[in-house]
């Protein structure tokens, strides 16, 4: 006599899940970059130049 299964433990297909990216932030470049990640003063988009020069001062 078989035993019948509920269909509650059938196995299921597994679904896969997609790759967690890496959560990116806006700014990549850490040049012009404080400890906590902020821009530092002159650099406006962290991708490594400074925006602002550096004056002489008069």
């Amino acid at each position: 006599m078989k035993i019948k299964i509920p269909k509650l433990f059938k196995k299921r297909a597994t679904k896969k899940k997609a790759t967690t990216r890496k959560k990116s932030t806006t700014t990549s470049s850490s040049t012009g970059r404080k400890a906590d990640g902020t821009l530092k003063k002159g650099y406006r988009y962290g991708k490594g130049g400074r925006v602002v020069k550096a004056k002489a001062k008069r």
